[in-house]
């Protein structure tokens, strides 16, 4: 059973409120401006709203970041004089770590953070962009669904000893067929069900981009597609949150960690925060960006005698997001920002 305090005259100052959220119930802790613990409640998830309105005076509301945090962050946003804030799971864990975790203490130090201004914050993005990052996640999920099949399609065959030249092909896929084997056409008729929901999901991409303008200038990065500048204008969405391109590149996880200590500075391999899925892809644009773009095959070419192939894709990773920052931030596209005369 939860412990509750004896509820003191609110009526006076700011209440701060920890919500560690669930899907069907959530813990909330109700603090004071000096820390002191007003109440703990246990309540259905939804019925946060009611009991958050129920409370006198401002409130400011601290939840942690899950899966279905959208609907509930619009439904406590709604609420007269209550502030919500809602926290990056991953900061969280570094600044909290606790022995003793639970759900009692989770909303007390959501709580606490938010009183003494620690609490480290997700960005949240507005309904049109997530709307168009769903799309995305779907290009996302049936691209690694058609990669699966395809390997599972070629192990199939390794296993039997079979020998079939690009059974992708429209010639390889006939052969595919005339070996009856249910094994291999059941993955075959599930590929190619996969591929045109690739196919759609691709045009649905392409016809979004033509209407974006933000997309549409980051679509003129060589080696950047449509999927690619969608997503990435998606995932950094409000450019000016960043004070520069290094952050933007922090942000997606492409710069190397820093150990510093007393006169001693090591760099590490990259960080790999944020999406790992854009992260990869990046590096994917990459590799066509360096046959385009003879600025970037210089500086690849340069980079990968001293320090190998996969370190210089990195880095010409790196300089395509700091492009897509200086596009977004000046409006103009690829040829227009003049990158490689630009310092």
């Amino acid at each position: 059973m939860n412990k509750r305090a004896k509820r003191p005259d609110m009526n006076n100052g700011v209440l701060y409120v920890g919500v560690d959220v669930h899907e069907k119930e959530s813990q909330l802790a109700v603090l004071e401006k000096e820390g002191a613990l007003i109440s703990e409640e246990r309540i259905p998830t939804k019925d946060l709203r009611r009991f958050i309105s129920s409370l006198p005076g401002e409130k400011r509301v601290a939840i942690e970041s899950v899966g279905f945090i959208h609907p509930i962050y619009k439904k406590l946003s709604s609420i007269d004089d209550c502030t919500v804030s809602v926290a990056n799971p991953n900061k969280l864990r570094l600044i909290s770590g606790s022995s003793t975790k639970n759900d009692r203490n989770d909303a007390r130090i959501l709580g606490d953070l938010l009183r003494t201004n620690y609490l480290p914050l997700a960005h949240m993005r507005d309904e049109e962009t997530r709307e168009k990052l769903f799309v995305v996640n779907d290009r996302v999920a049936y691209g690694l669904r058609r990669g699966e099949l395809r390997g599972t399609i070629r192990w199939l065959l390794k296993r039997r000893g079979i020998e079939v030249e690009k059974p992708f092909s429209e010639e390889g896929r006939k052969k595919l067929r005339e070996l009856r084997l249910q094994e291999i056409e059941t993955r075959l008729g599930e590929l190619e069900l996969v591929e045109s929901t690739v196919e759609r999901l691709d045009d649905q991409i392409r016809d979004i981009v033509s209407k974006d303008g933000r997309a549409k200038l980051l679509d003129t990065i060589p080696g950047v597609a449509p999927y690619t500048a969608l997503f990435l204008a998606c995932v950094l969405d409000d450019i000016d949150r960043f004070p520069d391109s290094k952050h933007a590149c922090a942000y997606l996880g492409l710069v190397p960690w820093l150990d510093e200590t007393a006169d001693t500075t090591r760099l590490g391999h990259i960080t790999k925060k944020g999406d790992k899925w854009l992260r990869r892809n990046l590096v994917e644009c990459a590799r066509v960006a360096v046959r385009k773009d003879p600025h970037l095959n210089e500086f690849y070419s340069r980079l990968s005698r001293k320090r190998g192939e996969r370190k210089a894709l990195i880095a010409v990773a790196r300089k395509l997001v700091s492009y897509a920052y200086w596009i977004l931030k000046r409006n103009v596209t690829y040829e227009g920002l003049h990158p490689w005369n630009d310092p």
